[in-house]
């Protein structure tokens, strides 16, 4: 309770760690905030238990609606990989590459992360991570069965980036650096065992990159949006990785595809849909037989 205001956390199933949605009872009405969400990642489970669990009648759904502006209208489910299929089609291009793998994917999507880990075990590679996602996942391991540097984990290794490590000092963030030095790889040891090394990389580390040697022929897999291929930064990637690296897509949406957005509106049967999250509210009406409420940033809504 919050004075007047009765909340209720949901976990959902979503590529970050920790995501909730919210239901948000006052005054007799009820509101449900999904939150961003999926059901094909590693815990499907907690959208069952949501949609089994959650009230039914809400007066408002606040509901996410990414993949509105990605063309996937009218698609069943399925549409999107499965984390376990996307951690199989990782183990297959390991297998198949005869040098390292370089791995492009956001620190903070942890199944990903977890995905990726899991396919090193199957391929018996060090799992090679910079300081700034060691951290992160050191602040999580308290809170769920995640992989971070550790006596656990043996096969994962920490990599200093020279840029991190500058912008890290000139921000005062030094002890983040030494709290895994016990785990580290340089970049000699990577030139060395480069056959064994799957490695998370990123733009800035293009000069670090560039001092390794044995990396020709290797494995470049992007695991984004395909739409952040475009970044001025990513470019310069794009440039370094064509030259003598072979560039695989392996990626799914951490975000609920439309037959998923439309399982949720029938469970909840919701009076009103606000569109969040989304640059394409449009497209709500066409989709869910519901009222649909646009209500832009600032703006007072009276539920």
């Amino acid at each position: 309770m919050l004075r007047d205001f009765r909340i209720t956390p949901y976990l959902m199933d979503h590529s970050a760690f920790d995501s909730y949605a919210f239901l948000v009872e006052a005054d007799g009405k009820s509101l449900i905030y999904s939150g961003d969400f999926r059901e094909h990642g590693r815990k499907p489970g907690v959208f069952r238990w949501f949609l089994e669990h959650a009230p039914e009648d809400i007066d408002v759904l606040l509901l996410e609606g990414t993949v509105l502006d990605r063309g996937l209208e009218g698609k069943g489910v399925g549409e999107f990989k499965s984390e376990t299929e996307i951690e199989d089609e990782t183990v297959k291009l390991l297998k198949e590459g005869k040098n390292m793998t370089l791995l492009y994917f956001s620190a903070q999507n942890i199944d990903r992360l977890v995905s990726f880990y899991r396919a090193s075990l199957k391929t018996g590679k060090i799992f090679v991570i910079d300081f700034y996602t060691a951290n992160i996942l050191g602040c999580l391991q308290n809170y769920g069965e995640i992989p971070y540097p550790s006596e656990n984990y043996a096969n994962i290794r920490v990599f200093f980036p020279y840029w991190l490590c500058r912008r890290i000092t000139w921000q005062g963030g030094e002890e983040l650096m030494y709290r895994y030095k016990g785990y580290k790889i340089t970049k000699k040891e990577i030139s060395d065992r480069s056959g064994e090394i799957m490695m998370m990389v990123r733009p800035s580390m293009l000069k670090d990159l560039e001092l390794i040697k044995n990396i020709e022929g290797a494995t470049f897999i992007y695991s984004l949006w395909e739409g952040y291929l475009k970044d001025d930064s990513m470019q310069k990637m794009m440039r370094f990785t064509k030259k003598n690296m072979n560039f695989y897509q392996v990626h799914t949406s951490g975000h609920a595809e439309i037959a998923t957005l439309k399982k949720v509106v029938k469970k909840l049967k919701p009076g009103k849909i606000i569109p969040i999250h989304t640059f394409h509210p449009d497209k709500y009406s066409g989709l869910f037989a519901r009222k649909i409420e646009q209500v832009s940033d600032g703006e007072v809504f009276v539920v």
